[in-house]
């Protein structure tokens, strides 16, 4: 009697592995057909490569051609079936045990022609005991040399004689379809989060606003295998493996961007501070971070599943953009190896209160000047940037950065905040890193020949 614990097994591992099927023709013609295999590249070794035809094997039927004769042929009478390989050629010779009907009759069946180990043709002749055109052969294949860089196409053409077979003319029935492929199955995808560092942070910018907190994900990275590749031998690819080398010191991921605020007491303490799902980053040998990862076997990865890249703060969180490079190590002995990847990941801005200004003059007739208000109980740091006109040159002046006090209002000249060559003005922006509801702006300018004001308020 089976034990349940073995009958369990053995249920989990049957429907844990692949359902292999069969190369099928007979869906219609023009290319029509199902259950093309990928081979998995990035598994090939060297050792599998001869005179650049990959080597590579079934494990069960999956390289098996099933065809419809599409012309019926009496019982006796003989039918000559040729199947042409186009980028492969036959890796183990073809007998005639190799071509079955599923339905109908066949009486006898010789390799005509062809059909040798690297040969890309076969010709049979078969003896018909009675086939109509509905009826279904199986050409059994337990391995095949293919091509590394374009798909195997199988050509089925039926004929009356054996001249029409040799010269593949007059065919009664024909059809192909690109059934074999040896392909990178890997792929890296890369996804941003975008994130906002919080002005109301104690200290400011020390935490995101979403979550609310030092830490946060700057986005994901996932490697992906394409279902139902197989290695060489026939064997499912569903491990990375499989596909890269995951040992230390080999596939590595690497963040750049500003990662100055991550910085912690120690280098232990700052790798601690980038962490590829939920594993730290490599420990540099000084205190810096040393943005990657090169050990896959930490986690370890597994396809398919998205793992968060994530910072966390020590300091104030610096605006800027990331990126995620993938450098992917092959597997020992690969012939082709995996593709790399990189990608955006998010941005990092600082919340604030941004404020157009769009005419300040430092002409000499008029005294322009910048107000601003911080209504607000903390001193805060404020920019201004400039967009100049064709041919103006503007140049930031002392004033152009510095502080509001708490609940202060600055007057600022605008002689002091740019000087300006090829013209008299310009365009600002000014950036004042707190929330909109405690800054107040606006410009005032004199005239100093009537005496004349015209105030702005921007903010």
């Amino acid at each position: 009697m089976v034990s349940k614990k073995i009958l369990g097994v053995a249920i989990a591992a049957a429907m844990s592995a692949p359902a292999f099927a069969v190369i099928d023709l007979t869906g219609g013609v023009g290319g029509a057909g199902s259950g093309a295999v990928t081979y998995a590249k990035e598994s090939i070794t060297s050792a599998q490569v001869t005179s650049g035809m990959v080597q590579v094997a079934a494990a069960a039927a999956e390289l098996d051609v099933q065809v419809a004769t599409g012309f019926g042929v009496t019982a006796t009478t003989h039918a000559f079936v040729r199947f042409n390989l186009t980028n492969a050629k036959f890796k183990t010779a073809v007998v005639a045990g190799d071509l079955t009907a599923l339905t109908g009759t066949i009486t006898n069946v010789i390799v005509a022609q062809g059909g040798a180990a690297g040969d890309d043709y076969v010709i049979f002749d078969v003896t018909s005991g009675g086939l109509s055109q509905t009826d279904k052969l199986e050409l059994s294949l337990a391995d095949l040399q293919v091509s590394p860089t374009a798909a195997a196409t199988i050509s089925y053409a039926h004929y009356a004689t054996s001249p029409n077979a040799v010269a593949q003319s007059g065919a009664l029935a024909s059809d192909s379809y690109a059934a074999v492929s040896v392909a990178n199955v890997l792929t890296a995808t890369i996804t941003a989060t975008d994130r906002v560092a919080s002005v109301n942070a104690t200290p400011v910018f020390t935490q995101f606003v979403n979550p609310a907190s030092a830490t946060a994900s700057l986005g994901t990275f996932k490697m992906d295998i394409a279902a139902g590749a197989l290695d060489a031998a026939g064997t499912a690819v569903t491990a990375l493996a499989q596909v890269i080398d995951t040992g230390a010191v080999k596939s590595t991921l690497t963040v750049s961007g500003d990662l100055s605020y991550t910085l912690g007491a120690s280098a232990a303490a700052t790798a601690a501070n980038l962490t590829f799902g939920g594993v730290v980053s490599n420990t540099a040998a000084t205190n810096v971070p040393s943005a990657k990862l090169d050990n896959f076997s930490t986690l370890p990865f597994v396809a398919g599943v998205a793992y968060d890249v994530q910072v966390t703060a020590t300091s104030a969180i610096n605006a800027g953009a990331y990126s995620l490079a993938a450098t992917l190590s092959p597997i020992a002995n690969a012939a082709y190896g995996p593709s790399n990847a990189s990608g955006a990941l998010g941005t990092v801005t600082r919340e604030g209160t941004t404020i157009q200004v769009p005419y300040i003059t430092t002409f000499a007739d008029y005294n322009q000047r910048l107000v601003l208000v911080n209504r607000g109980a903390s001193a805060v740091p404020y920019t201004i940037s400039f967009t100049e006109e064709a041919g103006v040159t503007a140049t930031a002046g002392s004033a152009a950065t510095g502080t509001l006090a708490a609940n202060e209002t600055k007057i600022i000249k605008a002689t002091d905040i740019v000087t300006l060559a090829g013209a008299t003005r310009t365009a600002a922006t000014v950036v004042v890193t707190a929330p909109s509801s405690t800054i107040d702006a606006a410009t005032t300018s004199v005239n100093l020949s009537d005496k004349s004001t015209d105030t702005v308020k921007l903010q």
